[in-house]
């Protein structure tokens, strides 16, 4: 009998669930299979892509292996793609997690304050990058 799966920390729970492809104003009904994007999915892409987390920062906050974020990683970046490529509509939902608060996460996975400065300089990083897209 398998055991049961682990519950995975997250420090942040998204109210937007459900992104559609919009075009002129309009959204777009393609009559294609919705994607459904974890939870634990959307934590990975939230801390490495928008806080700058390596995937052994990531593995560290959410409590899980680093080959775990890896491949949650990657089926959330196939399923954005297909959000973008395709114009499926994604829905946030689903998986097995504890919400904690993102500081609190930090502080008991207990990040040096070396590491903090890194993360805190990547922030700085993607934040400008954003900025300059815009």
């Amino acid at each position: 009998m398998p055991r049961n799966k682990k519950y995975r920390r997250i420090g942040y729970l998204s109210s937007l669930k459900h992104f559609v492809p919009v075009q002129n104003h309009n959204i777009i009904n393609n009559n294609c299979e919705p994607v459904i994007l974890s939870n634990e999915e959307f934590e990975t892409i939230r801390l490495i892509d928008y806080k700058g987390y390596t995937q052994v920062e990531c593995s560290k906050s959410m409590n899980i292996a680093r080959t775990t974020v890896q491949q949650l990683y990657t089926d959330a970046r196939y399923k954005l793609s297909l959000l973008l490529l395709e114009g499926r509509h994604v829905f946030v939902e689903g998986g097995r997690v504890e919400v904690f608060d993102d500081e609190s996460l930090e502080k008991e996975v207990g990040f040096d304050e070396q590491a903090m400065h890194r993360m805190r300089q990547r922030r700085h990083r993607n934040r400008q990058n954003r900025n300059n897209l815009n």
